[in-house]
């Protein structure tokens, strides 16, 4: 980044010129117009930067000050990024449940024949417990449905003649 200067004259004795660094003060282009619109080509690709650093991680807060140093916005326009990324997130997932599970259901299957390749038994089973919960074993729902009933008739065993 390379630092403007500008010559102002200042009235002192002997008028001399001193040259001092540009400032909101003394530059026009420098000061706030009330933010300047972008235009939808610009906030979908600032939308997208967002959308991409939280698929790598990171906290919400690393995440925003990457893109206000990015697109050089404040910490809280950053923050609005994050938050129309979300969004974008919920909406892409929604309705895939079901694809999604049997992905990660395929891909826990082949890391498990890989875990029993290398003898790696403790994380096989971890792996058939996750893949185990993944399809309803353990749940509230069929642990109710599974417990036994006890039912109890009482016959009358004296002679009725």
């Amino acid at each position: 980044m390379t630092k403007q200067f500008v010559t102002v004259t200042v009235e002192e004795p002997g008028s001399q010129e001193v040259t001092k660094p540009t400032t909101v003060a003394n530059d026009e282009s420098k000061r706030w117009r009330g933010g300047r619109p972008i235009n939808a080509a610009q906030m979908e690709e600032r939308v997208t930067a967002a959308y991409n650093l939280m698929l790598t991680g990171g906290s919400r807060r690393t995440n925003a000050a990457a893109l206000a140093s990015r697109f050089g916005v404040s910490i809280r326009q950053a923050d609005n990024y994050i938050s129309q990324a979300q969004e974008l997130l919920r909406t892409d997932f929604q309705g895939q449940k079901e694809q999604v599970l049997n992905q990660v259901n395929a891909l826990r299957l082949t890391a498990i024949r890989q875990g029993m390749k290398r003898g790696n038994y403790q994380v096989v089973a971890h792996l058939l417990d996750s893949l185990a919960r993944s399809m309803g074993e353990g749940s509230q729902e069929l642990a109710s449905q599974q417990q036994p009933t006890l039912s109890i008739v009482v016959e009358d065993k004296r002679g009725h003649s």
